[in-house]
């Protein structure tokens, strides 16, 4: 939708919220209290300067582990048959309300994978989306807070920023339906300053041979190895779920980054991965370079992924976690496993199903070839002035904190018209349009590099 009809729908819809007579601040307050069982979370929702005509949550699927409340002041709940909730019994300058999530049966409700429930030993892991119903549409300025009541002897990580108060942060009104996770257990949380970002850890509980120290300079190692790309980390908070996984190898089975309200990423070591293992492995590496990312629809993960792929080689060599060589062949390595794992369709389309057929080889990869074509053929056009670094840089600096998805191409003519080089969309366009993940040789023989 393009930006002028977005706000002019947005304003559109803004009056129908109920007005409040006193002028007084914009947006509500969220306090959410946790049984010791960590089985239910009892929320209590204040709004200021507006009243909200619905509210939303995960979705109607998980409307029946809701059980809502009022009295005491508090308006009533009353459900709508598409799952949203209309407030009754409005109050004039605020309005409170009160509901319970029973956690285990929103989790056993939820019909997408990636906004769920998850028990890890005696922690817990969850979508903010199922415990913080929002208002359906909101304002924009609107100022919101979360405080977490948690249980004696536990502890919670969660992404958004802290404000004043123990346990309590401002949440962005525009991404409280954004996706994330937050933890929730009897884990310690590691905080120190790391490469310019405060980097909050913590450890969930499954069986890890890996220790906390090192652990913790897994993590570390990987957000400086990120920073020498930015000159500090490219978030002011960073916040780290670290999560066994049963087995050996590869050390690092799989991660996510996520965006919601802040950055955070989920790592998960196999649980027998020694200390030595992890340090310089590459999905840490590859996880936090998404950080600086700006975001793109789903069906560009050729740019997202392919990019990011690249660099988590390139990073890493220039941290002195791997050598240049070991570099290069991982990267050839790659290129041969995308070339044997795809080639059926273009990568455009091979982009958009990868998450339905599972083709990550194909696009991952012959993303990555896509960025190191565009890397030297910037070095040679600018005579080594400048580089895919700075892509990466000026994305982070003019489209990293937006809130909206950016289409890939459009990314790539952005920087071009900034950079005043215009040789990235169409390498990029002649790269969509094959069936094959590229020939490298002429990139190689313009770099020295012989395959043997």
């Amino acid at each position: 939708m393009p930006r002028l009809l977005a706000a002019a729908v947005l304003l559109a819809l803004l009056p129908a919220a109920a007005p409040i007579e006193a002028a007084q601040p914009i947006g509500w307050d969220y306090v959410v209290r946790f049984d010791p069982d960590l089985k239910r979370a009892h929320v209590r929702c204040c709004f200021r300067g507006y009243i909200p005509k619905r509210l939303v949550g995960a979705g109607p699927e998980v409307m029946p582990a809701y059980t809502f409340h009022q009295g005491g002041g508090d308006a009533h709940l009353t459900k709508r048959a598409d799952g949203s909730l209309i407030p009754v019994g409005l109050g004039r300058g605020r309005m409170c309300v009160r509901w319970t999530v029973d956690l285990d049966r929103a989790g056993a409700l939820a019909p997408r994978r990636h906004v769920n429930v998850w028990r890890v030993g005696r922690d817990l892991l969850v979508s903010p989306v199922i415990v913080l119903l929002r208002p359906y549409m909101w304002p924009l300025a609107g100022h919101v807070t979360v405080r977490l009541e948690l249980p004696e002897g536990m502890s919670a990580l969660v992404p958004w920023p802290a404000t004043h108060g123990a346990n309590t942060y401002n949440l962005d009104p525009q991404c409280t339906n954004c996706l994330g996770r937050m933890a929730v257990g009897r884990f310690q949380v590691d905080r120190a300053r790391v490469a310019g970002t405060d980097l909050e850890l913590a450890i969930l509980d499954r069986p890890l041979r890996a220790s906390p120290a090192g652990i913790r300079r897994w993590v570390h190692a990987a957000a400086g190895a990120v920073a020498n790309l930015y000159g500090r980390f490219p978030a002011p908070k960073l916040a780290v779920m670290v999560q066994a996984w049963p087995g050996r190898s590869p050390p690092v089975i799989f991660g996510m980054a996520m965006r919601g309200g802040g950055a955070h990423a989920i790592l998960y070591p196999a649980g027998a991965a020694s200390d030595e293992e992890l340090v310089g492995e590459w999905v840490g590496v590859h996880e936090l370079t998404h950080v600086g990312m700006p975001w793109t629809p789903e069906d560009d993960a050729w740019l997202q992924e392919g990019f990011v792929t690249y660099y988590q080689e390139v990073l890493r060599a220039r941290a002195g976690m791997i050598d240049e060589r070991q570099a290069w062949q991982n990267m050839e390595e790659g290129f041969g496993r995308g070339r044997r794992r795809g080639g059926r369709r273009p990568l455009v389309q091979e982009s958009v199903t990868m998450g339905r057929e599972h083709n990550y080889h194909r696009v991952y990869w012959a993303g990555a070839a896509m960025a190191m074509q565009i890397d030297v053929a910037l070095r040679r056009a600018s005579g080594g002035r400048q580089s895919l670094d700075d892509v990466m840089r000026w994305w982070h600096a003019h489209r990293g904190g937006a809130v909206r998805a950016y289409a890939g191409l459009d990314l790539l003519r952005d920087a071009e018209r900034a950079l005043g080089q215009s040789v990235a969309s169409p390498i990029a366009e002649r790269i969509l349009a094959s069936k094959a993940v590229p020939d490298m040789r002429a990139t190689y023989a313009a770099l020295g590099i012989r395959v043997v």
